[in-house]
Formats: structure tokens, sequence, C-alpha cells
């Protein structure tokens, strides 16, 4: 009766944990990359939300500066989008 693996049989499953790791991997990193992508975008959206209601409640015009673009919006709720062209 046995009672413990032996080394043949560990080194085996490491082997294969690091065949499934190392084909797994890449594509996590990316899935990874593109859900912060997403992530970033919705922050961005709910920044300039927020900002519109501010506006809206406070009755005067904001502005708010995301990723180097300005964005003016007024009372209207109406965004106008002015990039920076810092040359």
């Amino acid at each position: 009766m046995r009672k413990a693996f032996t080394l043949i049989e560990l080194l085996i499953v490491l082997v294969i944990m690091v065949l499934v790791i190392g084909i797994i991997g890449p594509q996590g990193a990316k899935m990874l990359e593109r859900y912060k992508k997403n992530f970033l975008q919705i922050q961005e959206k709910h920044q300039i939300y927020q900002t519109k209601v501010d506006a809206f409640l406070l009755l005067k015009e904001e502005n708010i500066t995301i990723e180097d673009i300005n964005y003016t919006i007024n009372i209207k709720g109406v965004i106008i989008e002015k990039s920076n062209d810092n040359y």
C-alpha cells in the first residue's frame, strides 16, 4: 500500500502545471489589459456624467480635463470639447 507520491509523479505534475501556465499566462495578461482599458473608459464617462449633473444642479458652467482634453459643460448639459494643443 502506497502512502505518498513518487518524485517522478510530482515532477510530471509540476511540468504539466508549468506548461498550462505558460499557455494561459499571456492570454490572461491581454485580457486584463482590455479590462483595464474598458474600466478607464467607464471612469471617464462617469466623470463627465457627474460633471453634467453638477453643472445642472449648481446652475453654472463646469470645466473638466481628462487625458489632456478640456471639456466645458454648460448649464443645459451640452459638452464642448477643447483639445490641448501644446506644440
